[in-house]
């Protein structure tokens, strides 16, 4: 049984090359802008069959998404590859037969036969996508077709009309072309979706009282032997069964038709049993699956993110607004500051403690870090005799020696 929590986005995808549109490419991936930049030599990676610099660039006119696990985007794909021969699609549906090349080797003079894929241009690959939508292997999936060239989208529709029967309720049918809000790149491949509805199964479930089944009226059990679904529509607080809600969004689609309840498997969409809002079959298992298997993906979704930069501002504002009034001399008097540095004003100083006269008195405040000395000026100029100035304020002098003394007045 695969441990992994179900993959936040995977799909299969039909690449075109704007040189010469007759060349089409069938692949998947679980981040179509990195792949496509892989196909277009961006990044390293792709396919040899994408390889030519004459056919590049590619560019990406549709993904089928909503599978799953990668082993189903991945069955897809080689059925999607492969219509030719595939069992997903009957033999009298199909659209083209398999070609057999024969190949004599020179040295033993045995004859080898092998299959090929028949060459198929952007009306069989679509009309082979249609037939797998079709496929009674594929029904419980909610899968999604997402096109990102108009052209393309217009051929799909022009045989959707011509062709019955129609495509099933739960397939949705996207055109994705505004570049501002949508495209490749704009592409949702993490868990942020799933975020709130998961912080919020977290609360429910961590709650003290006792939590019972909306479906059964059965108490939920909380070690994990039975998996929990919650609903995820604002405060919804529905909790239930995952068996049970199955076979009440089963029971609640099939409706009159009973042999259709009996022969599901698996449901599609339904009503949540306390809010009757509608619901997603594979957003709630989704959820279910990151909170149960995926740790590490749950802990990064839920991590606090700290700004490091305000954290650092912060830092220096505490340190800054309440400075030590005077420097920590060491035990040994040779490591001691010669300077004299007047703690508030001039009229502190002693007679012992005298400037240069060329420099202004300034009121000021010091404190050393790490062998480095601080000041902070009261002077709204911020200037100290001889030609120096500190940046707001401050003014960060190093020691001359490396015992920590300094030798200059400032």
């Amino acid at each position: 049984m695969d441990s992994r929590p179900i993959p936040a986005f995977y799909c299969c995808y039909l690449l075109r090359s704007t040189v010469r549109h007759s060349s089409l490419y069938v692949g998947s991936t679980p981040n179509p802008a990195r792949r496509l930049a892989q196909h277009n030599g961006r990044s390293k990676g792709g396919a040899v069959r994408t390889s030519r610099q004459s056919l590049r660039p590619w560019e990406m006119t549709c993904v089928v998404a909503g599978f799953p696990s990668a082993i189903a985007a991945l069955q897809f794909e080689w059925a999607w590859q492969n219509s030719h021969m595939t069992r997903h699609i009957p033999a009298d549906q199909r659209l083209a037969e398999a070609r057999v090349v024969s190949r004599v080797n020179s040295k033993s003079g045995r004859v080898r036969r092998r299959p090929t894929r028949p060459i198929l241009g952007l009306t069989g690959h679509l009309a082979n996508l249609q037939l797998l939508l079709r496929a009674e292997s594929f029904r419980p999936w909610p899968l999604e077709v997402r096109f990102f060239c108009e052209d393309v989208h217009r051929a799909w529709c022009a045989r959707t009309e011509r062709v019955a029967p129609a495509l099933r309720d739960g397939v949705e049918v996207v055109l994705d072309v505004d570049s501002a809000t949508g495209g490749v790149e704009r592409l949702e491949i993490g868990y942020q979706s799933s975020k709130q509805h998961l912080q919020k199964s977290v609360r429910i479930l961590n709650q003290d009282r006792d939590l019972v089944c909306d479906v059964c009226r059965s108490s939920v059990d909380r070690t994990g032997s039975v998996v929990t679904l919650t609903c995820p529509h604002g405060r919804c607080r529905s909790v239930s069964h995952l068996t049970c809600l199955a076979g009440h969004f089963i029971r609640s689609s099939a409706g009159a038709d009973a042999d259709a309840a009996e022969t599901a498997i698996l449901p599609t969409r339904g009503s949540c049993p306390r809010c009757k809002k509608a619901v997603r079959w594979i957003d709630l298992v989704k959820e279910a699956s990151l909170r149960e298997r995926g740790d590490k993906d749950l802990a990064k979704l839920l991590a606090v993110r700290h700004d490091k930069k305000s954290s650092k501002k912060k830092t220096n504002k505490k340190s800054t607004k309440n400075p030590p009034t005077e420097v920590l001399a060491d035990d040994d008097d040779d490591a001691a500051c010669d300077t004299q540095i007047p703690s508030s004003s001039a009229s502190d100083l002693s007679e012992d403690e005298t400037l240069p006269a060329s420099q202004d008195v300034l009121a000021c405040s010091a404190f050393a870090d790490d062998g480095f000395l601080v000041l902070q000026s009261s002077s709204e100029a911020g200037s100290v005799a001889g030609g120096a100035s500190a940046d707001d304020g401050f003014l960060v002098l190093q020691p001359s020696s490396e015992d920590g003394s300094c030798d200059e007045y400032f």
